[in-house]
Parts: structure tokens; sequence; C-alpha cells
């Protein structure tokens, strides 16, 4: 409501002279979405319910996904937690951001989404359960207040609840209370990755205190569904049966056999490889249960339909398909197919999406539905603008040290290649730097065990790559600052490598 003197505003009744009179002025602009990410860290799309899975591990993301857009294709833009952060986070290829092995480093001058929101009178939050998601990556960069499991005034709350999912007759996992494998892995008290709930819990106290007036972008990730994987009692019956569960607690699904069985030493037999599956499917349950807290947090608050609700992974896992384990080394569907749901009802319709879109357009998507403009100079997409979309592998992961240490005869260079794949429709084209080419179609092959012979196509996808090769951005040393380095997972606090260790991610201490 607004006061205005009288100026010929159509009114049948001419207000006494002098005298002003009361208008109905134009709406204010809507209050800005809130906008609120959440990632579930190493998961792949195939084996959640809400993709058709036949075990129920998201039975709460499933009822909620009936008033969100269900993205049936979404490909990551990279296999692992650096690049395709750094994709998220900027909007760019992994190759143009150049964080990645060699470069653990998100350079300064790239604007990231938090950066821009921020700018834009947004609150940002984030929370960390993983690592590479700190001050020595750059990941976050732009995050006004971040959170880590590993670090007060969350350690100790995160602490407790890892060490109370574990199971006194589980010896799976270096974490498991009846390890007792090799020698050289942290001990199991000191993790801090299975917090979930205490997330939820963050978030929400976090959110309650902002004015109401201030919109936010939040960012949560989750990493139960990453390797050393302890799920809930609970979460394990849901999902297998008691004899399956047994089997699991007693199979070694240590990172070290993984990737030795990958060498072809000591390779899993179907009983294991079921064990260590229903593993992974039990912490998918985890995740689905704090997540539908989190939102059931927010719709009781009033504040979930004014929320742009994203949960997405950043990257997916090999479960033992063509005798591969982790999230390295290749980029089959395994690891670059993966969840993404999208809510808010005023802007977005819900519905199942087929076509490919790309986790690369997240920030795209984000201004689309805030109505923010784009930084300067940048081109951002959002999800489904495109008809094609790409990811790769820019440098390969190395071998685990402890691999390498007992199987010295090891193939050197076995896993030393580069990656780019180009996903149109139905089909996938992919691409080595060892003059590997192959097609194949995701639908009637979601196995990828067939290469089809399509010299038509294959030569017209090839062609795709190669345009985006040419056209994307490149990166340019000479706008990096003396901040700028090349990150060190080793240059974290003390006692912050023990949990780099037990996530595969640096060679144990002697």
């Amino acid at each position: 409501m607004l006061l205005l003197p009288l100026l010929g505003c159509g009114s049948t009744a001419p207000a006494p002279p002098d005298e002003p009179v009361v208008l109905e002025a134009d709406p204010a602009p809507p209050r800005p979405p809130d906008v609120l990410i959440v990632l579930w860290d190493t998961v792949r799309a195939d084996h959640l319910s809400l993709y058709g899975y036949d075990r129920p591990t998201t039975p709460r993301l499933d009822a909620f996904a009936q008033e969100a857009a269900v993205y049936e294709r979404a490909i990551s833009s990279s296999m692992w937690t650096v690049p395709a952060h750094g994709s998220l986070f900027t909007g760019l290829p992994a190759s143009s951001h150049g964080a990645r092995v060699g470069w653990l480093w998100l350079d300064g001058a790239y604007v990231t989404l938090a950066e821009h929101l921020g700018a834009s009178g947004y609150a940002t939050w984030a929370w960390s359960t993983n690592p590479y998601l700190s001050e020595q990556t750059n990941l976050l960069q732009g995050f006004e207040t971040v959170r880590y499991a590993w670090r007060e005034p969350d350690a100790a709350a995160c602490g407790a609840a890892t060490r109370g999912k574990l199971l006194p007759e589980d010896r799976s996992t270096e974490l498991s209370p009846g390890w007792s494998g090799r020698e050289g892995w942290p001990e199991h008290l000191v993790a801090f990755k299975d917090c979930a709930p205490h997330a939820v819990d963050a978030f929400l106290e976090w959110q309650s205190s902002l004015p109401e007036d201030r919109p936010y972008l939040a960012y949560v990730n989750l990493l139960e569904a990453h390797h050393p994987r302890v799920p809930s009692a609970p979460a394990r019956s849901a999902v297998a049966p008691p004899e399956l569960v047994a089997r699991s607690l007693a199979t070694d699904a240590s990172l070290f056999r993984l990737m030795s069985a990958m060498e072809g030493e000591g390779a899993l037999d179907d009983a294991e490889r079921e064990a260590v599956v229903a593993t992974y499917d039990a912490t998918l349950r985890d995740l689905d249960d704090a997540t539908g807290r989190l939102i059931d947090g927010l719709r009781d608050r009033g504040v979930l339909d004014r929320t742009v609700v994203i949960v997405v992974s950043d990257h997916g896992e090999n479960l033992g398909e063509r005798g591969m384990w982790d999230h390295r080394w290749d980029l089959h569907q395994t690891l670059v197919h993966v969840p993404l749901v999208v809510r808010y009802p005023p802007s977005v319709v819900p519905g199942r999406h087929p076509d490919p879109v790309s986790t690369g357009h997240l920030f795209g998507t984000v201004l689309a539905l805030t109505g923010l403009p784009a930084p300067a100079g940048g081109a951002y997409p959002p999800f489904g603008a495109t008809d094609q979309v790409f990811t790769e592998l820019v440098v390969p992961t190395p071998r685990l040290p402890e691999v390498r240490r007992a199987w010295p005869d090891l193939i050197p260079r076995r896993w030393d290649r580069r990656y780019r794949e180009v996903v149109e429709g139905r089909y996938a084209l992919l691409q080595s730097d060892d003059g590997f080419t192959g097609l194949v179609d995701l639908v009637a092959d979601p196995g990828e065990t067939t290469l089809l012979v399509d010299p038509e196509r294959t030569a017209r996808m090839v062609g795709l790559l190669e345009r985006f090769e040419a056209t994307r951005p490149t990166i340019d040393p000479s706008l990096r600052t003396a901040e700028d380095r090349p990150g060190d997972p080793l240059a974290v606090r003390p006692g912050e490598v023990g949990l780099l260790e037990a996530l595969g991610y640096v060679e144990p201490s002697p």
C-alpha cells in the first residue's frame, strides 16, 4: 500500500483538495526462492527404486518425486568428486575449469554458483562430509558458512553417529569392529563420514535462523554411499533378507580387496559380489531416510514450496560390472548416470524426462528458476536446453599405492587413459586417447555390452565430440594468482589425514 497524491488515477469520486488518497500499488516482486542442493555422493541412478530398481532403496524420494521433475538420463560431467563438483559449481566442462588429478584446485578466477548468488543477496551455507570439498581444493569458493563433518562443532556428533551404525559382527571394511585385514588403515573410531541425520539437523537449524526475507543457497554433501560403507542395521534389513545381510557383514569389501580384484588378484565370486551390492543398496536407504526427514522439516515449517530442491549425485560407482570397482578409470554409465530430481511448484512441472541432461547445467537451471542474470561472459544453459551432453575423464586416477606395493608386477599403465563421451538420445559414443571409439544403445543395452556397427551415426557423434573440443572454453593460466595452487590433500589439519586414507584418497601412513 502506498500513500499518493491524487494524480488522475481513474477514480470516479475525486478526493478533497490537498488530501492524499490510498492507492493499491503494483505488487512487489516476489521473494526470490531458496535453493537447496542435496548431493548424494557416489550414487548411481540405476540402484534407486525411483529409477526402477527392484529393491526399495528410495521410498521417501519416490514419494517426493511425484511432485518433481525426474531426469531419467542425467549425466555427470565427470566420474569423480573434484572435476564433477567443479562443473556443478561453475557450469564449465571438466576440461575447462581444470580441477582434476594433478591440479586439485578450482582456480579463484572462476565464478561459482555460491559467489554469484551471494553477490545477489543470498545467504550461502554448505555442509561437507567429503575432505575433497574443503579449503584444500577451493571447490566451496563463495559459501560464506561451511560446516565440516570432521571438524568441531560437528566432529563429535558425526563420530558418534558413525560409531552408532557399526555392528559388532561386521568385519567387511576398514571401519568395521571385526576388521582383521591389512594394516595401515586408520582406526574406525576416528571416522566421521556417516552422519547424514546430523547434517540435516545442522541445516534445519541454520535455515530457521535466517531472516524471513533473506533467500539462501544451501549445499548438503552426504557421503554414506562412498567407501567404506557401514549402513545402519534397519537399512540393511530393509533392502536384503537376513541371510544376505549376514553374508555382507562377513565379506571382505575393503578398498584394497576391490582394487586387487580389478587387477585379477582375488576376484570376488558371485555370492561376494551380491553381498557388496546389498551393502551399497543399504547406504542408499540411509540417504533416503535422512533426505526425507530434511524435506519433512521444510514442509512442516511451511517453506518447502518456496524452495528449489535439487537432489543429485556427483558420480556413480562400479559394483563389479566388467570386473570394475570404485569410481575410477572410465566413463561407463555405472559412473556417470546419476539421479537428478528437481522440485519447485511455481515453475517446475512434475513428470519424467527421458532425454539426456548434464549435471554441469545445474548453474543455468538455478539461474532460470531464481530469475537472476547470468555472470558476465558465460553461457549457462539449464537442464534440457541442449540435445547432446558431454562427460570427460581428463586425467586418469592413479592406482591405489597399497595395490602397487602388493602386486609390483602389474601392468604399469593399464588404466592410464583419458576418455570423453557424448550422449544423444538413447545413444552414447565413447572415445579414449588410445584410439578406441565405441557406440552403444543405452536403452536396448543398458549394460553397454555390445558395440553397435553404425558408421553414419558414429561419424556424426565423433563430429559432436570434435566440435565440443574445439568450442569449449580453454583454461587461461595467466588468470591464476598466488592463491591458486595444485591442491594438496595431505595439507590438512592435524587428525584429518586418517579420513582421507579411509576413503582411499591418499596412501596410508607407514
